[in-house]
């Protein structure tokens, strides 16, 4: 009999993660990477923070939706580079019906009220381990100001 059960939990658990096991990450800089995702994850659940990728909207109440667009530039410095300027994440987007551009880290005033660009997902990074780690879509968090 517990034979069976520990069949069948072995099973759930290969049907949970696809039958397949998760790769780990082999090199310092996938880790680094991999890191890195967990926590702008978890920046994107904090409270008040609105989630939402290109083409999705982040409804923050109160009339105030913001609707990325278009990632314009991204030229914000790498985690594992040395950078004279930091330089930024600029989006253009649909805020409540109109359309403005929004800096990463900055704050848009707005008939509705203030809109953060808080977080933005993936990090930026010289290099990525396309073999080791999948590059996710942008997604990006706006809370309000």
């Amino acid at each position: 009999m517990r034979a069976l059960l520990f069949a069948a939990f072995a099973l759930a658990a290969c049907a949970q993660s696809g039958g397949a096991p998760m790769p780990q990450p082999q090199s310092e800089l996938a880790r680094q990477i991999h890191a890195d995702l967990d926590n702008i994850e978890r920046e994107l659940r904090m409270p008040g923070v609105v989630a939402a990728g290109v083409n999705e909207t982040a409804d923050l109440g109160g009339g105030l939706t913001v609707r990325p667009l278009e990632v314009k530039e991204d030229s914000r410095c790498p985690g594992n580079v040395t950078c004279v300027w930091a330089g930024r994440l600029v989006v253009r987007a649909n805020v409540s019906g109109t359309e403005r551009e929004l800096t990463l880290g900055q704050s848009l005033e707005t008939p509705q009220g203030t809109v953060v660009f808080a977080v933005a997902r993936p990090g930026a990074w010289h290099e990525w381990p396309e073999n080791e780690v999948a590059k996710p879509a942008y997604r990006f968090g706006f809370r309000r100001g």
